[in-house]
């Protein structure tokens, strides 16, 4: 499985960078980085657009990600003196060092998020925040009625924000291969999860675009 998500991120490394929906969440994301903060670690870094943006707002930034080619093209793109990325599936990250800051955008849906967050605790520290941003299974009538905005938001903000640009046959393809890999929870269960590692304190909200932000400050 980890082989065929990382042979996915591989493609999609290549396209053409475009704005998306993780995007329209970068301001929300950053307004709770404390200033100040040591270090963080960015679980699924990409191509590294997020991770520079952060790298702003603390002292230094690792960014990891499991494809090769996400890493190369994110020195490419996205680089700063105050960050390292390397090639590194998070359940392989030694616990070594420890972060005031963890992040991780649309990422957490392909680990294993019942072994992740321990091991995140463990390698937070005290005051430590860790900001989530992912996507989650739909249901329900809340998400119904979300769907309902979402979708001609949606319409709307690609035009805005990417012009007239058309996918091409092979992006559209990419995606399609990526979407089988995709394994999404429900916004239940997903809170369940999170309340039972970190407590009833996180801060876990659906957002507009088939999105979840869940806040931890340990």
């Amino acid at each position: 499985m980890k082989e065929d998500i990382v042979k996915s991120f591989n493609k999609i490394a290549l396209l053409d960078d475009k704005w998306d929906h993780n995007q329209n969440y970068e301001k929300l994301l950053l307004s709770e980085v404390d200033s100040g903060l040591k270090n963080a670690l960015d679980i699924g870094c990409g191509t590294g657009e997020f991770t520079q943006k952060l790298s702003k707002r603390v002292d230094s930034v690792l960014g990891i990600d499991i494809s090769p080619i996400m890493v190369e093209e994110a020195k490419k793109r996205h680089t700063s003196n105050n960050i390292q990325y390397i090639v590194k599936d998070f359940d392989e990250l030694n616990e070594n060092t420890k972060y005031d800051c963890i992040v991780s955008v649309a990422t957490f849906h392909h680990l294993d998020i019942e072994t992740a967050l321990p091991k995140i605790n463990r390698i937070l520290n005290k005051n430590g925040i860790l900001i989530v941003l992912d996507l989650y299974d739909r249901k329900g009538l809340i998400d119904f009625v979300l769907d309902l905005v979402a979708v001609p938001a949606n319409l709307i903000l690609e035009k805005l924000k990417n012009g007239k640009t058309k996918e091409h046959v092979e992006e559209i393809q990419v995606w399609k291969e990526h979407s089988n890999l995709d394994n999404y929870m429900t916004y239940k269960d997903l809170k369940k999860i999170y309340n039972n590692h970190f407590g009833n304190s996180i801060k876990f909200k659906r957002l507009l675009f088939w999105r979840y932000i869940m806040i931890y400050r340990k």
